[in-house]
């Protein structure tokens, strides 16, 4: 269920307006300036930037982070259509083929879930449209005074022809045209990121994930671990033993022998590709990450940089970070960034570092070539890793133990308190170009689900009853008021349905009764993917 409504696309409808007033202000000024003939190459390019836009905006509109771009490309572009065309610079061929070609860059990045990728390039050739034309403009203005001298300056505004208006105010209009393509804007839906304190469902959760893409996507995965079975001195070494444990097959074979898979503790790393196809056509993907629940006090912007600074020092011999580094989002490193003659991982650099923090490509470099230096700083890395992929991730989902639910009235209350706040300080820093979701796992401790169809009424019932006690909560509410503005779902969840509710949350975690996957709602985080 989605916490409050589609409030979003209401808030932004007054800056489509402003770009409405801006072309308004552009094919009325725009259409009265006298315009040299242009080439037929040049009628052409017009006329193909325009219709591409256009058809990138209909693919913009499919998804609800990349709306507020769309809207802009409507109304930026169809009033440039009717500019054109009252010059008569449009060219069929342009409009055609330009249509065309970005209906099938529309198709593309639906194939890949991709949104992230049609905002830059709608972004990129919108600058580069308003760019020119801005250009254009500001060459025409600046003839009024040549040559220039504060003079003809002067005698330019005192003789206010209606050219000169006509070219001042249709320049003003394609320049804030061109601040305003930020708007365009797009996320990485297919990477999500999970989020959740010790004990609160990550590994099992993951397991669910990938049975049911296994069972309804055609699923496939694959995988990168990085663990270690001891620490001494804060030197870890990496294990292949540890690192079987985490795998996929592991674990599901332990649950066949009737052993619960430990939490993943705080020296390892694993990350997991599910990849499928909807209804055997549409790729699904969903990027998973397990690591140990204790390093969720830690992410935070200072204590990466720090992780980092100590990764480069380490990887690429004595390199020194410079102090007024900002390593937020994905803006680019300043200083210097060059390896010093030493360096030990060559061809990386510290914006290279972290480019590639957590991807699959560069963990299994340095665990095929790196492995001791890696082994050094594992620390350091697990909690680069896990903060870069937060950062970047398109949809962040939040774990809430249902064992909390459990002990409502105990400990659970308060504990819930504690949750939503922090949940609530990290929505509030990571922004609000993403989705989030609050997902309850453990619902089969409260309720007997075995006879509940995870898509039937009943089982929403369930859901806005559990949904109803956490309604009670300052910090929820908190984060009810900020779905207003940024889109977040509620989500109640199961590994196992056929487990009989528990009394108590107190039982040891070997014996709280999971030894198979009987997935109950976890389809709708798969939806949640999408």
């Amino acid at each position: 269920m989605r916490i409050q409504g589609n409030w979003r696309l209401l808030s932004e409808l007054p800056a489509a307006g402003f770009i409405l007033l801006l072309s308004f202000l552009l094919i009325t000024y725009g259409g009265r300036i006298e315009v040299p003939s242009i080439s037929g190459p040049g009628v052409f390019w017009l006329s193909f930037i325009p219709a591409f836009l256009i058809a990138n905006a209909f693919g913009l509109a499919l998804h609800e982070q990349s709306r507020r771009g769309s809207l802009f490309l409507f109304a930026g572009f169809l009033p440039v259509l009717h500019l054109l065309s009252q010059h008569d610079f449009l060219n069929t061929n342009g409009l055609v083929l330009g249509f065309f070609a970005g209906s099938l860059l529309d198709f593309q990045v639906l194939s890949r879930n991709q949104f992230s990728s049609l905002a830059r390039y709608a972004r990129s050739g919108s600058r580069f449209f308003f760019l020119v034309l801005s250009c254009y403009l500001l060459i025409r203005l600046l003839e009024f005074v040549y040559p220039f001298s504060i003079e003809g300056i002067r005698q330019a505004f005192e003789i206010s022809s209606e050219e000169l208006n006509n070219l001042g105010i249709a320049f003003l209009a394609v320049f804030f045209l061109l601040m305003s393509t930020t708007f365009i804007r797009g996320i990485q839906a297919s990477e999500i990121f999970v989020y959740g304190p010790s004990h609160s469902g990550k590994t099992l959760l993951l397991l669910a994930l990938y049975s049911h893409f296994v069972d309804f996507y055609e699923g496939t995965h694959r995988e990168i671990i990085l663990s270690s079975d001891r620490e001494e001195e804060k030197v870890w070494q990496l294990s292949k033993k540890s690192e079987k444990k985490l795998r996929i097959e592991s674990m599901l074979a332990e649950l066949e022998g009737g052993i619960t898979p430990k939490s993943t503790n705080r020296t390892d790393l694993a990350i997991y590709e599910l990849r499928g196809k909807k209804n055997g056509l549409l790729p699904v993907e969903f990027t998973f990450i397990d690591y140990g629940g204790e390093y969720t006090e830690d992410l935070e912007p200072k204590k990466y940089y720090r992780a980092l600074r100590s990764l480069t020092e380490k990887l690429s011999g004595n390199e020194k970070l410079s102090g007024n580094e900002k390593l937020s989002g994905n803006k680019k490193l300043s200083g210097n960034e060059k390896l010093s003659g030493n360096e030990k991982l060559p061809g990386f650099s510290v914006e290279a570092l972290h480019r590639q923090i957590g991807t699959l490509s560069f963990l299994e470099l340095l665990k095929n070539k790196y492995a001791k230096e890696a082994g050094d700083q594992f620390h350091n890395l697990i909690l680069a890793c896990i903060y870069k992929k937060m950062k970047t991730a398109g949809k962040v989902i939040f774990l809430v133990d249902g064992d909390y639910i459990l002990d409502y009235h105990g400990e659970g209350r308060k504990e819930l308190t504690t949750l939503f706040g922090h949940y609530f300080r990290l929505m509030d820093q990571l922004g609000p170009d993403k989705f989030y979701a609050l997902v309850l796992t453990k619902t089969d401790k409260l309720k007997d689900l075995s006879e509940i169809p995870d898509n039937s009424e009943k089982a929403g019932e369930i859901e806005a009853e559990i949904y109803s006690l956490l309604d009670r909560i300052y910090t929820f509410r908190e984060i009810q008021n900020l779905a207003k503005r940024v889109p977040i779902y509620f989500y109640t969840v199961s590994v196992d349905a056929t487990l009989s509710p528990q009394a108590s949350k107190d039982l040891p975690e070997e014996q709280q009764g999971i030894t198979q996957i009987f997935p109950w709602r976890v389809g709708e985080i798969a939806k949640f993917g999408f």
